[in-house]
């Protein structure tokens, strides 16, 4: 569920930084919702409009205490009105499409880089169908962990793969052009595995 409008309408300078994809404006978002109802928030859009939604009246009066402060915050720190979070978000963005066009100009016809990026997609493809093969002879039991071990391979794993989508992600980035916001997506992929694994792991 999108809870864009719901933020933005309750909490316009909470909301503002929390939708304006600058992770460290995100972060300080959560910290503020999460000081507020006493419960630790991810520092995601969705997971901070999540707990705005279902916050309490009295939880909703603390919610518009913090949004003062943060306003001072923000205004202390050059912030004059809340579009000016949303302009930092385009800033950065148009820095990291800068980024990239440059770093493909300067290595245009390069084919080093490109068996680069062939090797760097390779490896990801291969890790990729070696995780899902053993995923599967877990699920039908040809492999027995304990449940110990299974969270800590479960974590490397997930490490392991993230970092490898991460840097197949700028790969096709690079050729293809991409969003900025799609750099976190090995993150969350490591992520999802790892909590995958791990109730796997707890069923078995």
């Amino acid at each position: 569920m999108d809870f864009s409008n719901l933020l933005t309408k309750a909490l316009p300078w909470i909301g503002a930084a929390a939708t304006g994809n600058v992770p460290a404006l995100i972060t300080l978002a959560a910290n503020e919702v999460g000081s507020a109802l006493g419960v630790d928030v991810a520092a995601t859009a969705d997971a901070i409009g999540s707990a705005v939604a279902h916050a309490t009246p009295e939880q909703l009066l603390a919610l518009k205490d913090r949004e003062l402060g943060f306003q001072e915050r923000m205004q202390a720190m050059g912030f004059t009105h809340v579009e000016d979070m949303a302009r930092l978000a385009v800033e950065e963005a148009k820095v990291f499409v800068a980024d990239t066009a440059d770093a493909r100009h300067s290595n245009s016809g390069d084919t080093k880089v490109y068996w680069l990026g062939i090797s760097v997609l390779g490896t990801f493809a291969m890790l990729m169908v070696l995780v899902l093969l053993g995923c599967y002879r877990f699920v039908i039991g040809e492999a027995k962990m304990d449940m110990g071990a299974v969270a800590v391979v479960a974590g490397l794993i997930g490490t392991v793969v993230g970092y490898a989508a991460a840097n197949a992600q700028q790969v096709v980035s690079y050729f293809f052009g991409s969003s900025k916001g799609s750099k976190d997506n090995g993150q969350r992929l490591g992520d999802a595995l790892s909590e995958t694994m791990k109730q796997i792991g707890n069923k078995g």
